[in-house]
């Protein structure tokens, strides 16, 4: 065994609805605002897309989901080439992680957020340089600082995972500009759809002109697709044509792709629940208590306390699971009662 695999532990999911209730004797139903999922679900359509080929089960995948990356490739309005698939943005990372770094390598990225660019660097015996986070969000003059010789990747999420926080575009142009350019800058806009704010980074635009600012990108969040594992990476033509000689054959399922393809075709559904999710997050910023919250651009939002453990119980006596953090507690944004719910749980809570 690799002896890094010693610093890691697998990934442990919160307990379910039902073993929740066992463990603390609730009774009444129980809400999952635990891993930022969209309540909402995806689309009518996708699920019709999932119905219609069900019978094409025993066929393997077309390899690296050629229908999808076209659908992508005109919703983005880039070329097809520049496109890869992964079960998910975790296998993405995987697969760049193992393509890129060797040990003595390092990777850039902030303390605080997903942790899977942290966990696939150790496996691959690579040095993680993890930067303090700077008022609950990234510190990109502090990972600018910290590039070096032996830097092989950056890790930049925006906005942030579980923070929510959010980089303006003059904060990425000045910080790009500046990163050699030799070294890719890997972007994570897991959450970009739920985003309201007007200064927000035109990534695309960006990769116009800077060549080593790659973007990621998931069906997994606001289109309601987690279960069926579906990311990508937008970087250029030569990154992917060596990043796809470490792409599983047949990672992303057919089914996978056909409820992608729906589920992108059907932006008028995407705009209402994102809209949903704006009006109700909202509501959170409306009481004094927000003072205790950081500025989300997301569908969850963080709560800082050094009582998280006892928010977290607080939160689950009215039926809503979240998820605790050594410094607050992240909390997805639910629907209008679970959120009322929560809203009076935070302004009597002794922070």
């Amino acid at each position: 065994m690799k002896s890094q695999l010693n610093q890691l532990c697998a990934y442990e999911p919160g307990l379910s609805p039902e073993a929740l209730k066992k463990e603390y004797g609730i009774e009444g139903e129980l809400f999952k605002l635990a891993s930022n999922e969209n309540l909402y679900g995806p689309t009518p359509k996708a699920k019709e897309a999932i119905k219609q080929h069900l019978d094409e089960l025993y066929y393997y995948p077309e390899s690296g989901s050629p229908s999808l990356r076209k659908a992508i490739s005109k919703h983005l309005n880039v070329d097809e080439s520049r496109i890869l698939f992964g079960a998910g943005l975790d296998e993405v990372i995987l697969m760049i992680s193992r393509a890129v770094l060797t040990p003595g390598d390092k990777i850039v990225t902030s303390e605080a957020t997903f942790g899977q660019y942290y966990h696939n660097a150790i496996v691959e015996s690579a040095e993680v340089v993890q930067v303090p986070l700077k008022e609950g969000g990234f510190d990109l003059e502090g990972i600018l600082q910290s590039i070096d010789d032996h830097t092989a990747l950056v890790w930049l999420c925006n906005p942030n995972n579980p923070t929510g926080t959010y980089f303006d575009q003059e904060t990425l142009n000045d910080f790009l500009e500046r990163v050699p350019s030799h070294i890719p800058v890997l972007i994570d806009e897991a959450y970009v759809e739920f985003v309201t704010a007007p200064d927000f980074p035109n990534t695309l635009e960006l990769q116009e002109t800077i060549e080593n600012a790659f973007l990621l990108r998931t069906f997994s969040k606001a289109y309601g697709l987690a279960g069926l594992r579906v990311g990508y990476v937008v970087a250029s033509s030569d990154a992917i044509e060596k990043w796809n000689i470490i792409r599983p054959p047949f990672n992303v399922t057919r089914i996978s792709e056909y409820a992608a393809i729906a589920a992108l075709e059907d932006q008028a559904y995407l705009k209402e629940i994102t809209h949903k999710n704006a009006i109700e997050r909202e509501k959170f910023y409306q009481i004094p208590q927000s003072k205790h919250f950081l500025p989300s651009q997301t569908n969850f939002i963080f709560v800082k306390t050094n009582n998280s453990k006892a928010l977290y119980d607080e939160l689950l006596k009215v039926g809503c699971i979240t998820r605790p953090f050594p410094d607050g507690v992240r909390i997805t944004i639910g629907f209008p009662e679970q959120n009322k719910k929560m809203l009076e749980v935070l302004k009597d809570f002794n922070y």
